[in-house]
């Protein structure tokens, strides 16, 4: 309900003009401004495609448990303890993707997860719960969105959200996105638009329309708007680090909200 408040809000503020984030990074949002394909509509056989970036067939698991379940890259970590163990009841996906310049990955995503459930029976000491205590993600989160880009390469990329930071703290919240504890890059909700006279314009309610993504240094080096169908911007870096950034960017438009009736 609060999702849908906000976007009427959107709307309202941006009137028939199309709603754009504003991004804190000057010039981003001038390099690579790419529109997303098939976020909205019908979701069997989904695919997401922006720029030279295009999704395998997303693979969802409704709540209510099933028989879908995951090849996990790499055993006996968070992946396979919530594949398995911890999310009958909650909402995962996967998909692959692929560029022009031959990148491939596998991506698994899992919606709202207690965070003390990356702890049953495994290693406190994996990356993603040196992630939590870098970024003071407490047990009693509840409503965290958790995602593995295990690239054709052999790295491993976690991004850890937790959702409700973001819807009631979006100015004061920040995620990440880590190969490791000194490669990473913070996730951090956009928090304004660009109102029809150019100036920014606070988001309704307090909430977010988009992430961006900042390096180490805190330089921004891709975004995602999360309006309408969708807009990722990405930065003149590297091939591989841009491949990252696509991969993250899209499983944060596929998370949907499924504490609906």
């Amino acid at each position: 309900m609060r999702i849908i408040k906000l976007l009427l809000a959107v709307s309202f503020l941006v009137s028939c003009n199309s709603a754009k984030v504003l991004i804190s990074s000057e010039g981003i949002d001038k390099q690579q401004q790419l529109k997303v394909k098939g976020r909205q509509g019908f979701l069997v056989k989904q695919k997401l495609s922006f720029g030279e970036y295009q999704t395998s067939n997303v693979k969802r698991s409704w709540t209510k448990g099933g028989d879908f379940s995951f090849h996990v890259p790499v055993a006996n970590d968070w992946v396979d303890a919530l594949s398995v163990d911890h999310i009958k009841r909650k909402q995962k996906l996967r998909f692959s993707m692929t560029d022009r310049a031959g990148n491939t990955s596998e991506v698994f995503c899992f919606s709202k997860v207690d965070w003390v459930d990356f702890y049953l029976g495994k290693n406190p000491n994996s990356l993603v719960n040196i992630i939590g205590d870098l970024m003071r993600v407490g047990d009693n989160g509840s409503n965290t969105f958790s995602v593995r880009i295990a690239t054709a390469s052999g790295e491993n990329w976690d991004m850890v959200i937790d959702n409700n930071a973001v819807h009631l703290n979006a100015r004061n919240y920040t995620g990440v996105l880590a190969k490791s504890k000194d490669d990473y890059y913070t996730v951090v909700p956009v928090t304004k638009l660009v109102g029809k006279n150019g100036k920014p314009v606070n988001v309704p309610l307090g909430g977010s329309v988009g992430f961006e993504f900042r390096n180490k240094f805190n330089e921004t080096v891709a975004a995602v708007s999360l309006i309408d169908g969708g807009i990722v911007y990405l930065s003149n870096s590297n091939s591989a680090e841009r491949f990252v950034l696509a991969n993250a960017a899209a499983a944060l438009l596929l998370q949907e909200e499924i504490d609906r009736s």
